[in-house]
């Protein structure tokens, strides 16, 4: 008895095992961004439900994904006032898909009404996972016709203001 449990369980558990890696064979794995790569086109809304794409001028993108990176990045883009990333050719891409929704409805979304600068949000599962990321850091992408030419991850407010205020030379 004990032997026809013991390969009846061993006979489930490797079923279960071969069953599970093949559910994760099939689904489409994103692959992380690097430089060289072009930007994915992404069906950007703000935070006004407005459609906000990337435009093809853009020169540095900054990618946030969690509370702690926000809290690098919106004192720097306060501070500067409207109209500071677009004289940068810069945008902002904030992945909140993970945000509960009526967390994001009732209070994120009407703090984000207020910020002086544009907001280009992911809310849609997978769609932002190319992008790389460090929890508590700011992802700064900068770009050339499209095309990644450097990536740095930082959770330094003088790194992010430094990558800014650089000219697209450097």
């Amino acid at each position: 008895m004990k032997t026809y449990f013991r390969s009846n369980t061993l006979s489930f558990v490797v079923l279960i095992l071969s069953s599970s890696l093949t559910l994760h064979a099939e689904e489409p794995v994103s692959p992380t961004l690097v430089v060289g790569n072009p930007l994915p086109v992404i069906n950007y809304t703000n935070q006004w439900e407005e459609p906000s794409p990337i435009l093809a001028d853009t020169t540095k993108v900054l990618f946030i994904a969690d509370m702690d990176a926000s809290k690098i990045i919106h004192p720097i883009l306060e501070k500067e006032g409207k109209g500071y990333l677009e004289s940068k050719q810069a945008v902002l891409v904030s992945d909140i898909h993970r945000m509960p929704f009526l967390i994001s409805k009732f209070v994120a979304l009407p703090k984000m009404k207020s910020y002086p600068y544009t907001l280009r949000l992911v809310r849609e599962e997978k769609l932002a996972d190319p992008f790389p990321r460090t929890k508590g850091s700011v992802t700064m992408m900068q770009l050339k016709e499209g095309k990644i030419t450097k990536i740095q991850i930082s959770s330094g407010e003088k790194d992010v203001k430094d990558f800014l205020d650089m000219s697209q030379g450097k």
